[in-house]
Formats: structure tokens, C-alpha cells, sequence
């Protein structure tokens, strides 16, 4: 057992479901992402090249990909007791499970936030689930949201770089309109993508917009805002309702001069300290969620500090949703 605590903020289940779901179930858009990015870590694990793999999404349908994926993702899925007792060992107190929805601009329906939220329901002093919900269905996307926090779930994930939009866009407020009653926390993927998307969409500067519009909408800038990073601290900074998860960048780097991470690393250990949570997205990375948090514990952050943004903040965050 570690000696100090964590809730991931961002986390992966290895669960047969899961697996598939993000490669039959990842846009068009994203394919690439197979090929140049997850896919170099992913698809030995697979008996294959990323090639093979990158070109098994763009030629194959999502029943074909299911059927050959399936037996070679069998060995790396574990049952979600396994799983549990895996994070009880590494200290992990709490883990956030996620959904997307991105049928409107993919054409792909993939897992429903029913699954989602059946696991929150079976676990729920473990997991915290939120629900994927697509902007681009209107008040179908509005009642899925009130449906999600029927059943469970609570908070919503959007990447604003699938859609096209900006966190400030119109078709955005209704979604915020709900999360503010219901007091859940909406996550944005707010960094660098690699899709065929624009990256112009994220730029942490309109999310200062919305905050301004819903002070007490609970945000969550995902992927810390990079290569925003100055941007995404100024915005944080000005909005107490905004939190910063590290999530998908090794730790160990931000450390390193001209990572980027500079203003982060220095007023994440001041004025921002109670801001910046963690997210591990471990299935992607290549390593547990106990090493990834290490990463952080070597950081060159007050000692106090790295405790708040490896567990105390999203303690904060979560609790009463």
C-alpha cells in the first residue's frame, strides 16, 4: 500500500467492452491515432503492428473489427474485482470512468452510459462515472444528461475538437444549464489532438467565456490545456470553478525545461495549488496509475501540494455530485 492517497480523475477499465469500444467504437477522424500515437504501445500487446492495426479500423466495419479484435484483446482484459483489489493496492481511493458520445460527427454509436452506469451502480465507492453526451443532438442531449444522473452517473465528457465547437458555442448551454442543477462537472478535452479536427477549438481562452456565463458550473480543462499552458493557468486562475487535470502526459516531463508545463508547475504550487487534479488514462500510457502518480510525487512541488493534486483537490471536487 502507498503511503499517500489518490483518485484518478481520468481512468481506464480493462474490461473486454471497454477495450473494443475504443478502437471499434473511435471516430474516423481519429483513426490516426492508431497508427502514430496509442497504437506503437497498443497493438504489440495485440500480436501486431500499428500499421496492421490503423489499417484494420479504416477498411474494417465495426462488427468485422469487433470479431478480430475480440479474442486478441481477451489476455490484456481483467474482471473489475481484479481491478479493484489492483486499486486498492496502488492507494487509489476513487477512479473516474468515462463515456463519449461523438455519433453525430462519427457515425459510430459505441457504448451506451448504461454500461457506465451499471458499474458505478455495482461499485460505488470506487468508481464515479460520467456520461459521454454528443452537443450536436440538441435537447436529446440535454435529456440523455438527466437520464445519465437517473441512473447514477455523475458528470459529462465532451471533446469539443470532434464537434468542432468551442466550449462557448450555443449548442454548449443547454448542456451547462443542466449541469449547473444538477451540480455535476463537465470534462473538455482541452489540449492537442491528432485527428483531422482543428486543434483552434480548445484554446483554454473560451472557457474563461463560459465561466463567466455559469460561475458555479464545475469544469475540468483536460490534458492541462497544453500547449496552452500559459493561457490555461491565466484562465484558471481568474476562475476558481476551473480544475486542471494532468491526464495523458507523463508527469516525469513536465519537469523538463521547454516541456512547456513551466507556468503550471510554478502556480500550481501557489495561487493555482487547489486547482490541478489527476488523471491517469493508464490503458494509453504504459504504465499503472501507482507509477504515473509517483511521477507526480517527483515533482519539484511542495510536499503538501502534490497531495492536493493527487487526491485532496478531486476530493474536493467531487464530493455532494
Amino acid at each position: 500500500m502507498t503511503d499517500y492517497k489518490i483518485i484518478d480523475a481520468l481512468c481506464y477499465l480493462p474490461t473486454q467492452e471497454v477495450m473494443l469500444d475504443l478502437v471499434t467504437s473511435l471516430p474516423p477522424q481519429m483513426a490516426g491515432y492508431l497508427r502514430n500515437v496509442f497504437g506503437p504501445r497498443i497493438a504489440p500487446l495485440l500480436g501486431m503492428e500499428a500499421e496492421e492495426l490503423y489499417q484494420l479500423k479504416i477498411t474494417k466495419t465495426e462488427e468485422e473489427l469487433q470479431t478480430i479484435l475480440a479474442p486478441k484483446f481477451q489476455p490484456l482484459t481483467r474482471p473489475i474485482d481484479e481491478f479493484i483489489r489492483e486499486l486498492d493496492e496502488m492507494g487509489v481511493e476513487k477512479a473516474v470512468i468515462f463515456n463519449l458520445d461523438e455519433e453525430t460527427p462519427s457515425g459510430l454509436k459505441g457504448l451506451p452510459n448504461d454500461y457506465y452506469a451499471e458499474i458505478v451502480k455495482r461499485y460505488p465507492d470506487k468508481f464515479l462515472g460520467f456520461a459521454g453526451i454528443d452537443p450536436m443532438k440538441g435537447m436529446e442531449a440535454v435529456k440523455e444528461i438527466r437520464r445519465s444522473y437517473q441512473l447514477g452517473l455523475r458528470g459529462i465528457a465532451v471533446r469539443p475538437f470532434m464537434f468542432g465547437i468551442p466550449p462557448h458555442h450555443a449548442k454548449m448551454y443547454p448542456l451547462y444549464t443542466v449541469c449547473s442543477e444538477l451540480n455535476i462537472p463537465i470534462w473538455f478535452h482541452l489540449s492537442i489532438n491528432y485527428s483531422t479536427q482543428t486543434m483552434e477549438v480548445e484554446r483554454p481562452i473560451y472557457l474563461d467565456i463560459v465561466a463567466q456565463d455559469f460561475p458555479d458550473l464545475k469544469m475540468i480543462a483536460g490534458h492541462g490545456g497544453w500547449p496552452w499552458v500559459q493561457e490555461m493557468t491565466a484562465v484558471a486562475w481568474r476562475n476558481s470553478n476551473i480544475y486542471i487535470d494532468i491526464a495523458s502526459y507523463m508527469p516525469k516531463y513536465m519537469s523538463r525545461p521547454g516541456s512547456g508545463w513551466e507556468s503550471l508547475l510554478h502556480y500550481g504550487n501557489s495561487v493555482l495549488q487547489d486547482q490541478v487534479i489527476f488523471g491517469s488514462t493508464w490503458l494509453f500510457m504504459g504504465l499503472s496509475v501507482k507509477q504515473l502518480a509517483d511521477q507526480v510525487m517527483e515533482l519539484p512541488l511542495k510536499e503538501t501540494v502534490k497531495r492536493k493534486w493527487l487526491y485532496e483537490n478531486a476530493a474536493r471536487l467531487f464530493s455532494g455530485v
